[in-house]
C-alpha cells in the first residue's frame, strides 16, 4: 500500500500571513509566507502514528523499527546511494566545490559532502490537497524570512561555526550601539541562552545582513534575532529597541 493512501483522506491546512513584496517591479503586491508550526520530533510522530495514524502495535516496537530503517538509510546514503522514501521524496549525497584539474586531490575543506532533497510525485500530489488559509496582513514592523548557511547552502536549517551566513527579511538593519544590539542566536530553555554574532557585518542593509556564525551549543534549536533601533528610516531611529525573531529555528552544523 502506498504511504500516501490514508493521507489523501484527511483535510490538511497551512496558514499564511501576507507581507509586502518589496520588489520595485511588484510594488503594492503582497506575498504569502507560511506560519511555521513547531518541528515535530521523531517520538512525537511515532505517538501520532499510534494515536491517529492507524498503527496498532507497540509504540516501543514502532520507534525501534523506524530507527533501524533510518540508520540503514543513513548508511546507504553514506555509501553513495540515493534513498527513495516511499515515493514522497528522495535524499541523495552531493559533493560540492570545484577541481582545478583531473589530478587535483579531494580536499574536504573545498569538496564538502552534503545531502540534497528532491520532491517526488507523491508529495506533489499531496500538496494539491492542502487548503491554504490566509490570516491577512502580517505585522510589518520587521520580519526575518530566511537564513542561508553559505558553507552548505542550507536554508533555515543549519549554520556552520565560523562560516558566513546571509540573513534576509525586512527592516532588519542593525542601528544602535552597545552589546544589546546586533544579530543573536536565541535558544529557549532553563535558562534561555543568547549568543551574539561578533565582528563586523559584511552587509548591513534593511533587507539583508551578512555575517559570521558564532559557535552554538550542540543539540539545541536556535531562533535568529535582530535587535535594533532601525525604524525604516536611518535618520530617525526608534526610541526603544526592537527585537525581531525568526519563526523558524536552526541548529549548529555538525
Amino acid at each position: 500500500m502506498s504511504v500516501i493512501d490514508d493521507v489523501t483522506q484527511v483535510l490538511h491546512r497551512i496558514r499564511v500571513k501576507l507581507y509586502p513584496s518589496n520588489l520595485p517591479e511588484r510594488k503594492g503586491e503582497l506575498i504569502a509566507r507560511t506560519v511555521n508550526e513547531k518541528t515535530l520530533t521523531f517520538e512525537e510522530v511515532c505517538v501520532a502514528a499510534k494515536e491517529r495514524g492507524g498503527y496498532t502495535g507497540s509504540l516501543d516496537d514502532l520507534k525501534e523499527h523506524i530507527a533501524i530503517f533510518l540508520r540503514e538509510a543513513a548508511r546507504q546514503l553514506c555509501d553513495g546511494f540515493g534513498v527513495n522514501f516511499g515515493g514522497l521524496f528522495t535524499v541523495y549525497p552531493n559533493v560540492g566545490g570545484v577541481f582545478e584539474n583531473e589530478r587535483d586531490p579531494v580536499d574536504k575543506s573545498k569538496h564538502k559532502v552534503t545531502f540534497r532533497f528532491r520532491v517526488l510525485n507523491g508529495l506533489r500530489k499531496l500538496a494539491e490537497l492542502i487548503e491554504v488559509i490566509s490570516e491577512g496582513l502580517a505585522e510589518t514592523a520587521g520580519y526575518i524570512t530566511e537564513i542561508i548557511d553559505v558553507t552548505t547552502g542550507q536554508v533555515n536549517d543549519i549554520v556552520t561555526k565560523g562560516g558566513i551566513f546571509t540573513l534576509r527579511g525586512d527592516k532588519i538593519k542593525i542601528v544602535g550601539a552597545g552589546n544589546k544590539v546586533g544579530v543573536f542566536f536565541y535558544s529557549l530553555g532553563s535558562p534561555n541562552v543568547s549568543i551574539a554574532v561578533t565582528g563586523n557585518l559584511a552587509v548591513n542593509d534593511p533587507s539583508r545582513i551578512v555575517g559570521t556564525a558564532p559557535e552554538l551549543l550542540a543539540g539545541k534549536d536556535w531562533y535568529v534575532e535582530v535587535r535594533t533601533y532601525y525604524s525604516g528610516n536611518a535618520a530617525n531611529p526608534l526610541k526603544e529597541m526592537r527585537t525581531i525573531r525568526s519563526t523558524f529555528t536552526v541548529k549548529q552544523a555538525s
